[in-house]
C-alpha cells in the first residue's frame, strides 16, 4: 500500500506543470517528495532486517535439518544392526537345528512387534515428516527471499525515480531564484532611471525658470525698446500691414515649434497641474500689463502726431502680439 501510494503522488507530482506551480507548492513538493524518501528508507531498512532474520532462520533450518537426517540415519543404522544382531542367532539356530526354525520365525516375529522397534519406527516416520516440512518451508522461504529481493529492487528503482525528480526540482528552483535575481536588479535599474528622470524633470523645470525670466526681460527690453521708438517718424500703413504679416508668420512658426517641443516634453514626463496654472495665471497677468503699456504708448505717440489708428488695427495689434499665448494651451508647464 505505502508503495501505491508512493507511486500515486509522483504521478500526481509529475502531473503539475512547472510554468504554474508556485515556490511555496515547490517546497510542500520537496517536502513529501522527502518523507515519501524517508519512508522508503524506514521500509528498506525493514525489508533488509526482514531477509537477514529470513537468512539466519534459514541457517538454522538447514543445520537442524542436517541434524535431523543425521539423526534418521543413525537410527536406521542402529535398526539394521539390530536386526541383524537378532537375526543372526536365528539364522545359526535354523542352521544347526531345523527343527527349531518355526520357533525361531515366532520369535523374530514376537522381536518385531515388541515396544522398542515399534518406537523406533514411530520415531523414523516422525522425523520423515518433519524432513519433508522442512523442505516444504525452505521453498516457502527461497519464494518469500525472491519476492523480497523483487520488491526491494523495486523499492530502490523508485528511490532512483524520487532522487532524480529532487534534482529536477532543484533545477526549478534554481531557475526561479535566478529569474527572481534578474527581475531584482531590473527594477534597480527602473529605479534608478526613475531618479535619473526625477532630475532631468528638476533640470528642466530650473531651466524653464531661467528661460521665462529672460523671456520676461526680453519681452520688457522689446517694449521700452517700442517705447524709445515712438519717437520715430510713424511709418505708412502698407508698410506697417507688411510688418504685421511678417509677425504673423514669425508667430505662426513660433507656436508650431512651441508644439513641436510641448508634444517631446510631455513625451518623457509629466507635469504637475497646479504649477502649470500658477505659471499661467502669471503669465496673462504680465501680458495684460504689456498690453495696457502698449496701448497707452500707442495712444501717447498718435497723439503727438496727430493721426490715430482705428479701434480695429489697434485690436488686430494687440491679438497677433498675443496669440500664442491665445491659441497653445498646455497641461503642464511649457517645454525649454
Amino acid at each position: 500500500m505505502l508503495i501505491t501510494s508512493t507511486r500515486e503522488e509522483d504521478a500526481g507530482s509529475m502531473e503539475v506543470t512547472e510554468e504554474n506551480i508556485t515556490p511555496k507548492e515547490l517546497m510542500e513538493k520537496i517536502a513529501e517528495l522527502d518523507y515519501s524518501q524517508s519512508q522508503l528508507r524506514d521500509l528498506n531498512i525493514e525489508m533488509r532486517r526482514w531477509l537477514d532474520v529470513a537468512d539466519d532462520d534459514m541457517v538454522v533450518l538447514r543445520s537442524e535439518n542436517t541434524a535431523l537426517r543425521k539423526q534418521v540415519k543413525d537410527l536406521e543404522k542402529m535398526a539394521s544392526d539390530a536386526e541383524q544382531v537378532e537375526a543372526e542367532p536365528c539364522r545359526l539356530i535354523l542352521a544347526d537345528e531345523p527343527s527349531e526354525k518355526r520357533c525361531d520365525e515366532n520369535y523374530i516375529q514376537k522381536l518385531e512387534n515388541t515396544q522398542e522397534y515399534t518406537v523406533i519406527k514411530e520415531e523414523n516416520k516422525k522425523l520423515t515428516a518433519k524432513v519433508k516440512s522442512l523442505q516444504q518451508q525452505t521453498e516457502q522461504d527461497k519464494k518469500s527471499l525472491s519476492t523480497l529481493s523483487v520488491a526491494i529492487h523495486s523499492l530502490k528503482c523508485e528511490m532512483e525515480e524520487a532522487q532524480l525528480g529532487l534534482l529536477h526540482r532543484e533545477d526549478v528552483i534554481n531557475q526561479q531564484n535566478l529569474q527572481l535575481k534578474y527581475a531584482e536588479e531590473i527594477v534597480e535599474e527602473c529605479s534608478d532611471f526613475m531618479k535619473d528622470l526625477k532630475l532631468t524633470n528638476q533640470e528642466l523645470k530650473r531651466q524653464l525658470e531661467d528661460q521665462q525670466d529672460e523671456d520676461s526681460f526680453t519681452i520688457l527690453n522689446d517694449v521700452m525698446g517700442k517705447e524709445e521708438r515712438s519717437h520715430i517718424p510713424v511709418p505708412s500703413l502698407a508698410e506697417e500691414i507688411k510688418l504685421l504679416a511678417s509677425w504673423s508668420e514669425e508667430e505662426a512658426e513660433a507656436e508650431e515649434v512651441l508644439e513641436l517641443q510641448s508634444l517631446t516634453a510631455s513625451s518623457r514626463t509629466k507635469r504637475c497641474a497646479g504649477s502649470s496654472e500658477t505659471a499661467v495665471q502669471k503669465a496673462g497677468l504680465f501680458m495684460l500689463w504689456i498690453l495696457a503699456f502698449i496701448f497707452l504708448a500707442f495712444v501717447a505717440s498718435r497723439n503727438s502726431a496727430g493721426d490715430f489708428f482705428s479701434i480695429n488695427t489697434l485690436w488686430s495689434v494687440a491679438h497677433l502680439m498675443i496669440q500664442p499665448y491665445c491659441t497653445v494651451h498646455y497641461g503642464a508647464l511649457p517645454p525649454i
